[in-house]
């Protein structure tokens, strides 16, 4: 009797544009389930995942801090303990703009922008298996398969590359060291695809 395997479909990788951004941005503040400082969380987690392509593990060494610091000076510069390397990350208008809505000025500046407890108390940070399986969770529930934390990542890169953005830029831009690195995230949408057929 002859028994055949199946092998595991390999899933496309999707990338989060600004429609899926604001997909995951109002579910969110729709969900009156949500504890709030689950909702901040997420909320935060989107907002500055869908602007600077972050890693879920970068992400949780913010702190209030280099948060102050962005809008403050429109820069800032996170030190990434697992790499031991520095992370510079830039302030656009509508970023601003966005930080502004999910950010109080007045809270302790060494909390973890990601963290556990409410504002007004010591925010210290979360389990990151944890949190990145309650991130990946809620984004395959409103967005589908395909899509986890790291789509935020590819998305972004993605669009800079539609852009026609200087692939180092890019690359120095998302912190990677080689721009062959850089060059494997990008991965064209059904639109751009759609756009460039010739027949």
């Amino acid at each position: 009797m002859k028994t055949t395997t199946k092998k595991a479909l390999k899933r496309i990788k999707e990338n989060v544009a600004e429609l899926e951004y604001k997909k995951l941005m109002a579910y969110v503040k729709g969900n009156d389930t949500m504890r709030e400082n689950t909702k901040l969380n997420l909320l935060r987690t989107f907002t500055i995942l869908y602007y600077t392509g972050l890693r879920l593990n970068e992400l949780q060494e913010l702190r209030i801090s280099n948060i102050i610091e962005l809008l403050n000076n429109g820069t800032t510069k996170l030190i990434l303990s697992k790499t031991n390397t520095e992370r510079k990350l830039y302030l656009t208008d509508d970023f601003k703009k966005q930080l502004t809505k999910i950010f109080d000025v007045n809270e302790d500046l060494e909390n973890r922008v990601i963290a556990k407890g409410s504002n007004k108390s010591k925010r210290t940070g979360i389990n990151i298996i944890t949190f990145i399986t309650q991130v990946n969770d809620i984004m395959k529930s409103v967005l589908g398969n395909g899509f986890t934390s790291h789509s935020f990542r590819q998305g972004l890169i993605t669009e800079m590359g539609s852009k026609s953005v200087n692939i180092k830029i890019i690359s120095k831009f998302v912190g990677h060291k080689n721009i062959s690195t850089t060059l494997g995230y990008i991965q064209p949408t059904d639109n751009d695809i759609v756009n460039s057929l010739v027949r």
